[in-house]
């Protein structure tokens, strides 16, 4: 008998920390950071991906070991262009396009090839059986996620289906929460430049339009909304996903110009990713026409609804929030984070729900 692996290696190219546009991360060293203030059991308990070992890839050049890096990969093209990036000005830009059409230097990244090991091994979200499943899995990611906050000063900021995993603890599932390469510590000066980071159909309003506004756990938990309405439509498991794209396949092919539920979250800009948001938000009746209609069917895919809705209520509609115009908020001023509190509420109301039935 051969017994399954309890690792995984993830290859990965953050920025380095010389690139002033973006925020360097090291994954490695944030893991570590979080273990040593929680403890190793600790974050098993919770549900928090640890890395044993990893580092720098380097290779062998004329005898000497060198990192590989994009400077490495690029030679003396990558230091012209770096040059070049260091003596222009930063430009904020609303497109997905405009940061090399705008100006070519940027789009040369400063990037370094890092490998790790980390425990344990989780599976994908659509290996799920159910929404009630999902429920779970969500509380305990973003229990995890707020341990980490509070402990640690690291907020994740890239809340996403791929970066939340399930482990099996005995009687039940659990979730386990993965993919900190765009982690920030908060108690420290944040971002000089604005900075998009997140999965696009997961990205909060506010991180779409590029707020000046500070990332707060209010983004990330926005991003659990829009995790929680796009499985809602696509389906929650790998077989209901496929069934659920044959159908709109066949509906694309008897009508062209068919567009399938929250299919502008994933098309266009981010101006335009934003405003679709923002209008399938604005208000209940909104969000019912625009989403929650579209969701699977069935009593488990109710509870999926029932939790969404007081999700957007205690992100869009929470009096304790103050906003600078009505609707959905897309500049915050947030001294106490109340919203966050109310998210954890609404997933552990959830949970308890599910154990008692």
């Amino acid at each position: 008998m051969v017994d399954e692996p309890d690792t995984f290696i993830k290859d990965a190219w953050p920025y380095e920390s010389s690139d002033s546009q973006h925020t360097s991360q090291n994954e490695l060293d944030i893991l570590k950071y979080i273990e040593k203030k929680l403890g190793g059991k600790s974050m098993d308990r919770l549900g928090i991906v640890r890395a044993k070992n990893g580092g720098i890839v380097c290779f062998s050049e004329a005898g000497n070991l060198v990192n590989d890096d994009t400077s490495a990969m690029l030679g003396s093209v990558f230091a012209d262009f770096k040059v070049a990036l260091s003596q222009t000005p930063a430009v904020p830009t609303t497109n997905n396009r405009a940061l090399t059409e705008d100006n070519p230097a940027k789009s040369i990244l400063l990037r370094v090839h890092q490998r790790m090991v980390l425990q344990p091994l989780g599976r994908p979200l659509h290996t799920l059986k159910s929404p009630y499943e999902l429920i779970i899995v969500l509380a305990d990611a973003m229990a995890a996620h707020s341990v980490i906050l509070k402990t640690c000063g690291y907020l994740h900021r890239n809340i996403s289906p791929n970066n939340i995993m399930v482990v099996d603890d005995g009687e039940r599932v659990r979730g386990l929460l993965i993919d900190f390469d765009h982690a920030i510590k908060t108690d420290k000066s944040r971002l000089a430049i604005a900075e998009r980071t997140g999965t696009l159909p997961f990205m909060s309003i506010c991180n779409l339009q590029n707020s000046k506004v500070q990332h707060s756990e209010l983004d990330d938990w926005e991003s659990i909304l829009y995790v929680v309405c796009w499985l809602g439509v696509h389906g929650v498991n790998r077989d209901e996903q496929v069934a659920y794209q044959q159908e709109i396949d066949a509906m694309c092919k008897d009508d062209e110009y068919y567009k399938p539920p929250l299919a502008k979250w994933e098309a266009g800009t981010f101006d335009d990713v934003a405003i679709a948001k923002k209008n399938d938000l604005e208000d209940d009746e909104s969000f019912n026409d625009c989403v929650l209609q579209y969701f699977q069917k069935g009593a488990a895919y109710d509870e999926l609804k029932d939790m969404a809705r007081s999700l957007r209520l205690a992100l869009f509609e929470n009096p304790e929030l103050s906003l600078l115009y009505s609707g959905v908020s897309v500049i915050r001023d947030i001294p106490d984070k109340p919203a966050s509190r109310k998210g954890a509420k609404v997933l552990g109301k959830s949970v308890k729900a599910i154990e008692k039935g």
